[in-house]
């Protein structure tokens, strides 16, 4: 008995030359999508986008760092803040809402030539009298028992919810002079 399916399946499995031009040719003229112009944040490369979609400040941060007096490893240490969101900086700003955040050390670096840690960090902005937040998570490297930092750090925007739902982009967060700080959003269109 012939088995009917056989010469469809051979034909199917042996790629022809239209078959292999559809599949690499797509591939081929995507090749430099991924890249952009690139910038540098902390010699890191980003792709420049437009403007940001919102400028947000959050006002000196209230910290807390617990730390585990059992051992004389970082890892595992947690620090949590909370400080109003604003719409500018300063004495002018009108606080718009809450910043929330938490971050656990997730790796210390014990070398003479880079005394640094490595944070996960979950943070939550949340507007006043509405469902609208923002979430927002990402590892940066701080130095060493310092509770904050100064250089700029490059987190995802994972998610959201009221008129962010669904939301994806990223935040760029730079420590200011006066210890506020200055939250750059871009999100997905």
């Amino acid at each position: 008995m012939v088995n009917p399916y056989s010469a469809f399946r051979k034909r199917i499995l042996r790629p022809t030359p239209l078959l292999l031009c559809l599949l690499v040719c797509p591939l081929l003229s995507c090749g430099g999508c991924a890249s952009g112009s690139g910038g540098s944040i902390n010699g890191k490369h980003h792709v420049e986008r437009h403007a940001p979609s919102m400028v947000l400040y959050n006002a000196p941060p209230t910290i807390d760092h617990f730390s585990f007096p059992e051992t004389s490893h970082a890892q595992g240490e947690f620090v949590a803040w909370h400080a109003d969101l604003d719409d500018a900086e300063g004495a002018t700003a009108n606080r718009i809402g809450h910043c929330n955040g938490t971050m656990m050390v997730t790796r210390r670096n014990d070398g003479h030539q880079d005394d640094r840690e490595h944070r996960m960090t979950m943070i939550e902005l949340d507007w006043e009298d509405s469902d609208d937040s923002l979430l927002i998570a990402g590892s940066h490297p701080y130095k060493h028992g310092a509770i904050q930092t100064d250089t700029a750090m490059v987190r995802a925007i994972t998610g959201g919810t009221g008129r962010y739902m669904f939301a994806r982009g990223q935040m760029i967060s730079t420590r200011l002079e006066s210890g506020w700080y200055r939250h750059e959003i871009w999100l997905s269109e």
